[in-house]
């Protein structure tokens, strides 16, 4: 029966579109960094803060700010914040077609749901409460809560401290799969996230539209083959 299962995923581009709140935000953090440090700090291209999407924080500005000591990118992170923040009062932030209903059959069906980010935790509690999700999940654990050095080791966290035995990992890039993979879990890749060629070859299916995770779900209960 699935009340003793879990299904745990990822946040940006898995359950939202992260480009709604993420690239204003990030332009607009650049415009602040170049007043205060003018051409001293390179502006990145759309395409490069895509790419950083579903990221840690260090990992982020190890990227786009690769020269900056860590004043700017402590200052970095109170921008993006509050112009994520910003965003999302002002109704901006998007999630992928069919997450709600979908959410609310997986609760139906008995699943425990979890979201396992590598967002800061004022990042993920502002996307969850403003754009309605909190209701669906247990729980939320985000690298910034528990100050995770990794995916992999943010879910076992949560395995232990939430007695999950048997759970499913969703999300877009190769560290959900790594991630699920690493503690055992089975992982179902979204192929519509921002996962470069080659992230999800890993995973144990791939879904191309939010909904989809339910039959994956439904075929692997019929087949036996639920648990990895």
């Amino acid at each position: 029966m699935a009340q003793e299962k879990a299904l745990l995923f990822d946040l940006d581009g898995t359950l939202i579109r992260t480009e709604t709140i993420a690239v204003p935000a990030f332009r607009q953090t650049f415009a602040r960094l170049r007043e205060a440090y003018g051409e001293a700090i390179s502006v990145p291209s759309e395409v490069d803060v895509r790419g950083v999407f579903g990221k840690t924080l260090p990992e982020i500005w190890a990227t786009l700010l690769p020269n900056a000591d860590e004043a700017v990118r402590r200052e970095a992170d109170k921008w993006l914040l509050h112009y994520e923040r910003e965003a999302l009062a002002t109704g901006k932030g998007e999630l992928y077609p069919g997450v709600r209903e979908t959410l609310e059959r997986l609760r139906a069906d008995g699943y425990r749901l979890f979201i396992v980010s590598n967002g800061g935790e004022a990042y993920v509690d502002a996307v969850c409460t403003h754009l309605g999700l909190a209701p669906y999940f247990d729980d939320f654990y985000s690298a910034g809560r528990f100050a995770a050095r990794s995916k992999a080791e943010l879910v076992a966290r949560l395995l232990r401290d939430h007695g999950v035995r048997q759970g499913v990992m969703v999300g877009d890039r190769r560290s959900d799969v790594e991630a699920g993979h690493a503690n055992g879990l089975k992982v179902i890749g979204c192929g519509y996230g921002y996962g470069t060629t080659g992230e999800l070859k890993e995973a144990d299916a791939v879904v191309e539209r939010f909904d989809a995770i339910r039959d994956v779900l439904a075929q692997w209960a019929v087949e036996g083959a639920w648990a990895r």
